[in-house]
């Protein structure tokens, strides 16, 4: 008996080394709140379970600069991470007294974060070998690219942005996709490679937040349109045509996936709050107020009560909105139009609302139709057990916190080179 036991414990210890049980700490830096959660991550498993959640929200009062809204983003981030520092990690041993917690990833939303695409191409008469060292150098003149380029932008550089990861997307020799194994020949090869930059101010925050508070972990920082991008691709590996949306409260921002790669991305400093801001300054009422008009879906209803002059100024707040909109579709990187499927990334109680904004600019910006679909707990946990999908959808419905720990869950089994 004593024997069977030390076998099982033996077993047990080596499946738990083998099976790629990870813990890590999740933190999604929006444009108005900042979200924390600690993931369990098994390689076994097509999903991860979510141990704690917790999003702080900052205040929603009228911003009159952009690094006072910093200043109030890094705010959240410390309470948030204090929340986790004691009701996470309490959460965390009760599910695993041993579990240690070795990875911090960030995704980081406009306009906090630019991802910038590079496509580096290479030929030569006679075929080479695609090995490391070429990818290397392709890389090297990709970062460099980049550099140059926001060194033009006199407005983007005075932020002070810094690149924080690099992923290549894809490598193409001889005009197909290859797995870069080190052994194929070519004499055409391109790489494309997705470039998140951040500002400089939250990125000193983040290594001090991991300096003090998780020592010994690896921290990893991304866009949130590198996550955003990955989880639609990992649901939908058949579709290599869309665009995506993502709506935050100061923030819109779209990419455009074309054969299954990322290729260009962009935004506007408005979201759904400084919509909210604009109406309620026109109603007289809070920003809390307005903002909950977007959840009604009888929104006609309630500018029934206002006078013609205040539904006229809100029906030109909407107008504004979606010709900014239209613009951002119209900016697409190359001369195609967007794609004809959009995924709209925004808080589920305004998705229905953000929806038909954003069918309506599209449809407008190409003169054809388009199909927009919400980007909701029942699309992210697609693969989830039944009970377990159950359970998390209510407990919560933070979608950007999905995508977050789908994309902790899967990013090292995709294909990427950030360490070259």
């Amino acid at each position: 008996m004593m024997l069977s036991s030390i076998i099982k414990n033996i077993m047990v210890f080596l499946f738990s080394k083998s099976s790629g049980v990870r813990y890590g700490v999740v933190v999604d830096v929006g444009s108005g709140s900042v979200l924390a959660s600690i993931i369990e991550s098994n390689k076994i498993k097509t999903y991860p379970k979510v141990i704690w959640s917790r999003r702080e929200y900052i205040p929603s009062r009228q911003i009159d600069s952009l690094n006072r809204t910093a200043k109030n983003i890094m705010t959240a981030l410390i309470s948030v991470l204090m929340s986790l520092d004691s009701e996470g990690r309490k959460s965390l041993r009760e599910i695993n007294p041993k579990a240690k917690i070795s990875e911090l990833q960030f995704t980081i939303a406009a306009p906090w974060s630019y991802t910038v695409t590079k496509n580096i191409s290479y030929n030569n008469e006679k075929e080479f070998d695609v090995d490391r060292d070429i990818l290397s150098e392709l890389l090297k003149t990709a970062e460099k690219k980049v550099f140059e380029e926001l060194k033009e932008n006199e407005k983007i550089h005075k932020l002070g942005l810094v690149l924080v990861s690099r992923i290549t997307a894809d490598v193409v020799a001889n005009g197909y996709s290859i797995e870069a194994t080190g052994t194929q020949k070519a004499k055409t090869l391109k790489l494309v490679e997705l470039n998140a930059i951040t500002q400089e101010v939250i990125v000193e925050e983040i290594k001090e937040v991991q300096n003090k508070m998780f020592q010994g972990t690896k921290l990893q920082q991304y866009s949130f349109m590198m996550a955003f991008y990955y989880t639609i691709l990992d649901l939908y590996p058949e579709v290599t045509e869309f665009c995506l949306v993502d709506v935050t409260y100061e923030a819109t921002e779209i990419g455009v996936v074309r054969d299954g790669v990322l290729q260009y991305c962009t935004h506007i400093p408005h979201g759904i709050i400084s919509l909210a801001r604009e109406i309620s300054v026109i109603l007289s009422v809070t920003i809390e107020e307005a903002y909950s008009y977007f959840k009604d879906t009888n929104f006609d209803i309630i500018l029934e009560k206002h006078s013609d002059a205040q539904k006229k100024d809100v029906l030109a707040v909407f107008t504004a909105y979606e010709n900014k909109l239209i613009s951002l579709f119209k900016e697409t990187g190359d001369t195609l139009s967007i794609p004809k499927g959009i995924f709209l990334h925004s808080d589920l109680n305004i998705a229905s609302f953000l929806k038909k904004k954003i069918t309506d600019s599209a449809n407008n910006a190409t003169k054809s139709s388009h199909v927009v679909y919400n980007v909701t707990g029942d699309l992210l946990t697609k693969h989830y057990k039944g009970d377990e999908q159950t359970l998390l959808k209510s407990k919560n419905q933070d979608t950007a916190m999905l995508i977050s720990a789908q994309f902790f869950h899967t990013r090292n089994y995709a294909r990427e080179f950030e360490q070259l």
